[in-house]
């Protein structure tokens, strides 16, 4: 086996190659999901609109709890910020806790919409600026284990969620804010 494919599927800890120590997934079906963008925004503005303008591109009327009714998705900014859905007549819906907050560069936060708190996976964005002069934002979610018996189901079903929220609706959202 090649020491690339190695490195994709395995976590720091046990076998050791050289000085780097990996240890393999024990499930490889619940690795992390990793989706990019590259606009030509700034990595500042491409933070600001991902997270205080959360709200404004996130797709509430399929990928929210209470669909029709969902007034907004709101992330609160800095640390222990919460990420809320807010809905016609019903009580705010936590969705997780930002664990992470450097603006322009890093964001990480709990992602647990709807579920018991307990039951979260991690969401990590980085916003870093190419050779090029456009910025290049990365999202991972992971932490899947954390989530029980469907973790392999709910990973599936983000592979979509996650290419539609952030690759067309927050793409698009960007380009548009731009021109």
């Amino acid at each position: 086996m090649r020491s690339s494919a190695i490195l994709t599927n395995c976590r720091p800890c046990s076998i050791v190659f050289g000085k780097l120590i990996v240890t393999p997934l024990k499930n490889p079906e619940l690795g992390p999901i990793n989706f990019e963008l590259t606009v030509a925004v700034d990595p500042d503005h491409a933070f600001e609109a991902f997270t205080a303008e959360f709200g404004q591109w996130w797709p509430t009327d399929s990928h929210s709890l209470s669909k029709k009714d969902c007034i907004a998705v709101d992330m609160h900014p800095g640390l222990g910020g919460a990420i809320v859905e807010r809905a016609r007549g019903r009580e705010n819906i936590s969705w997780g806790h930002v664990e992470i907050w450097q603006p322009g560069e890093h964001l990480a936060f709990t992602w647990h919409p709807g579920w018991n708190a307990g039951d979260y996976t991690r969401v990590a964005v980085s916003f870093d600026m190419n050779d090029f002069g456009r910025c290049v934002i990365r999202l991972e979610h992971k932490d899947w284990h954390n989530v029980g018996d469907i973790a392999p189901a709910l990973r599936k079903g983000y592979v979509a969620g996650w290419e539609y929220a952030f690759g067309e609706c927050f793409a698009k959202y960007l380009r548009e804010k731009r021109g």
